[in-house]
Formats: structure tokens, C-alpha cells, sequence
């Protein structure tokens, strides 16, 4: 690979890799106001990166045909055959390029080094964690959860922020569980939360249904790292915190139609749906009929 100038690049600059890939991405989250996380679509002739740095992680795998790819770190290569849905976990803090032989679709997950600290404190017991870089990996729940976030931004709600954090979380645990330079041992934490603080999350979200909330803001509120509120209140609730927020929107939406005062429209936005489809595809899926029905019925 010929010598160019090394690029280094900043985890909260909003675009996590400009210059890197020609043509632009063809889809990414920078707008959706996720957190720790932000996603990214390419679709590639064949080429090569100039070498680079990131200060945060990246993870990608391949969406599209067999390709043979050449990474190079610190000057040693890597050569890899990367079949649908392989994997690599990018070096952070390393001199890094890669070239590829034929079109590369790739989708790329990067996550800020505070979303794998801030998750290795509830799992590992330390937040000096580092992944340990892999090429050419199967990794069946890596592939699912990057396509869940770009079928959720590619939705009609736009990618919900609280459903976003929590598939992150669940991204940087596995991660931390089998990539990571720290032996797994999981620190002991009992049952789900306790009532008191069941209910004050609850109520909060019930308060704040028109809102976009953060997986953060609902785990201090129950005094939590956000890995073990994620499982306690799952545990509590049988379901996950976005699931419960859409059912409670949901539920707000059928006192707001039966009340007849606001038009189907009104009612999304009011209950923190982005617009009337928004609303529609929840309604439907969570009841049966679809919010004009239900007015009718």
C-alpha cells in the first residue's frame, strides 16, 4: 500500500470515518441522536483505505458476496476470506488499512470506548477493558443486532433512541464477554428492581411518553449502571425498557382516540410516536386493529 498521511479520527465527531470510504455511506444514523453508538451502510467498488487511527471501536461485517480482504496493522497483514455476514473487530489506537478484491457492502457499528467501559464496570468489575482486534469471525448475534439498528433506522419511527442504547448494551456486553482483553466473571446482582424504584421509573415514563428517552436518564432514576437496570427491569417487567415504552404509548393512544377530542394524527404525536404511520405500525402490532378501527369501533 502506497504511504499517506495517517488519519486520526474522534468517536464524537458526527461522522466517524469521512475520507475513508469513496462514495459516501448509503445510510447512517448520525441524525437519529443515538448514544455510545451510530451505524453505517456502504456499498463499495473494489479499493483500498489510506491507513488510519480510531479512537473509538468498529465493528462491521460483510452484507454482500464472498471477498477476499488484506488488513494491515502496525505494518503486519492479515489476509482473510470474508463470507456473508463475516465479521471484524477493528484495532483502536493503531496504524490500520485494509484493501479488498471485489465489491464490499459492509455494515459498521461504531461505538465510543465509554459504552464498553461503562458496561464492563457491572460485568467484569474494572473499566480498563480493551477489544481484542478479529478478523473473518461468524458471529451469528453481532450480524442480528446490526441488522435489527439499520432495519429500526430504516423504519418509520427513524431509529428510537431508547431502542438503539439498549441493543448497544446488549452489543457491548457480548462484546466484553468474549473479544475483550478481561476474563468474564459476572459480579452478582439480585432479582429484578425493587418495587420503590419500579415504580418510579414507571411513573416517569408514563410522565414522559411525548419525549425521546434515554436509556441513561431511566437508569439513574433506579440508581443503576445501565447493564444491570436492563436486566432488572426486564426481570421486573418481562419486558425490555423500549418494549414497555411503546406499550405504554400504546395504551395512552387508546384513551386519547376514545376521548374523540384529537384527530388519529394528534394522538401519535401526543404519545410520542413520530407521525400517524408511527403510531399505526405499533397500534396494529400491539392490538390487532389499527387506530381507525379502534376510533370506530
Amino acid at each position: 500500500m502506497s504511504a499517506q498521511k495517517l488519519l486520526e479520527f474522534d468517536a464524537k465527531h458526527p461522522k466517524h470515518l469521512p475520507d475513508i470510504f469513496q462514495p459516501a455511506p448509503i445510510l447512517v444514523s448520525h441524525s437519529a441522536a443515538w448514544s455510545n453508538i451510530s451505524l453505517e451502510s456502504h456499498c463499495l467498488p473494489p479499493g483500498e483505505t489510506p491507513e488510519f487511527c480510531l479512537d473509538h471501536y468498529v465493528v462491521s461485517f460483510n452484507m454482500g458476496q464472498r471477498l477476499q480482504v488484506e488488513h494491515v496493522v502496525e505494518g503486519k497483514s492479515h489476509s482473510a476470506t470474508y463470507l456473508q455476514g463475516t465479521a471484524v473487530i477493528c484495532p483502536i489506537h493503531s496504524a490500520h488499512s485494509f484493501r479488498w478484491n471485489s465489491e464490499l457492502k459492509t455494515l459498521s457499528l461504531n461505538l465510543k470506548p465509554e459504552l464498553l467501559s461503562q458496561n464492563a464496570i457491572g460485568l467484569l468489575g474494572t473499566d480498563c477493558v480493551e477489544l481484542i482486534p478479529h478478523f473473518a469471525i461468524q458471529d451469528g448475534l453481532i450480524q442480528q443486532i446490526g441488522l435489527a439498528l439499520q432495519a429500526e433506522l430504516q423504519s418509520l419511527s427513524g431509529g428510537s433512541r431508547l431502542y438503539a442504547e439498549t441493543m448497544a448494551n446488549t452489543l457491548a456486553v457480548h462484546l466484553l464477554r468474549h473479544y475483550s482483553t478481561q476474563k468474564h466473571r459476572t459480579l452478582g446482582f439480585n432479582g429484578g428492581l425493587p418495587q420503590h424504584k419500579l415504580k418510579l421509573v414507571t411513573d416517569y415514563i408514563k410522565d414522559y411518553l411525548e419525549r425521546e428517552l434515554s436509556l441513561k436518564e431511566l437508569a439513574a432514576i433506579a440508581q443503576l449502571s445501565q447493564y444491570h437496570f436492563c436486566r432488572a427491569f426486564k426481570q421486573a417487567t418481562g419486558l425490555s425498557p423500549h418494549q414497555y415504552l411503546v406499550k405504554q404509548r400504546v395504551e395512552r393512544a387508546k384513551q386519547l382516540l376514545r376521548s374523540g377530542k384529537m384527530r388519529i394524527g394528534e394522538v401519535a404525536i401526543a404519545c410520542g410516536f413520530t407521525h400517524q404511520s408511527h403510531l399505526h405500525r405499533h397500534f396494529k402490532r400491539l392490538t390487532g386493529v389499527t387506530p381507525k378501527t379502534f376510533l370506530n369501533s
